[in-house]
């Protein structure tokens, strides 16, 4: 793997990923894979459709094994550690029009093995921390229907962040957000990152440069780059075409 060198010097990395390969049947996915994330690192995943993006999430999470290979987490296999890590998936099986309450789906992420709840005052208490993190503790007895898209990402990283993990990925989680919102999700996650390593996968290349760190291009392997490092060239290389690079700059 080709990559820049990034100063990760007395850092302890918290997801190690060697040698991985991945394929659904005989369709080859991700192909010998390797770099690590330290502690406290901020990554952007980018790279085109069918390139693997989403599936180096569900090997990190654990959801699925390697053809070949391996992941490490805290120095264990995934499932080991699976409480350890927020996840934000890109698609959420919640019908918008049943009836539940904003804090009932940030309860969600006190769920684990065998629980099925009641939940009790520390996951309330969990939970309403999440969602003042978050920015909408008035919001939690609303049904979660009536929330706007930007306010529904952000009831999904509350709920992400009620079972207190250490790594928060996040599968597009600006996606169909106004650039604004986009701004102000981003804002949010600068923030977590303060105490949080957050993994994020993000169509969003302009994005990359003003927030994140690092940057991983997946497209069937992997280039890590520091995030000022990338260029309109190493875009069109990962892309196969020209992408603008676009920076979204606010006045304060």
């Amino acid at each position: 793997m080709e990559a820049n060198e990034i100063n990760t010097a007395n850092v302890e990395p918290v997801i190690e990923i060697e040698n991985l390969s991945f394929a659904y049947a005989t369709t080859p996915v991700l192909e010998d894979v390797t770099f690590s994330i330290p502690r406290g690192d901020f990554v952007c995943i980018v790279g085109p459709n069918g390139g693997g993006k989403t599936t180096l999430l569900r090997l990190i999470l654990g959801l699925l094994a390697p053809t070949r290979g391996r992941v490490r987490v805290f120095g264990r296999p995934p499932v080991e550690v699976r409480r350890r890590i927020g996840y934000m998936p890109q698609h959420v099986q919640l019908d918008p029009q049943y009836p539940v309450r904003v804090c009932d789906v940030v309860l969600m992420g006190r769920l684990g093995p065998g629980r099925l709840g009641p939940f009790g005052r520390v996951d309330k208490t969990k939970a309403t921390v999440a969602l003042e993190e978050a920015g909408l503790a008035e919001y939690a007895k609303r049904p979660f229907a009536a929330l706007s898209g930007g306010q529904r990402q952000r009831v999904l990283i509350a709920r992400a962040l009620t079972c207190e993990p250490e790594i928060l990925l996040l599968d597009e989680p600006t996606a169909n957000l106004d650039p604004f919102v986009q701004d102000e999700m981003n804002e949010l996650l600068n923030e977590l990152n303060k105490r949080l390593t957050v993994i994020l996968v993000s169509h969003d290349v302009g994005f990359v440069a003003q927030y994140v760190k690092t940057v991983v291009c997946v497209n069937r392997d992997a280039v890590v780059h520091q995030a000022e490092h990338v260029t309109g060239d190493s875009i069109r290389e990962l892309y196969g075409h020209g992408v603008q690079m676009v920076h979204h700059h606010h006045p304060q």
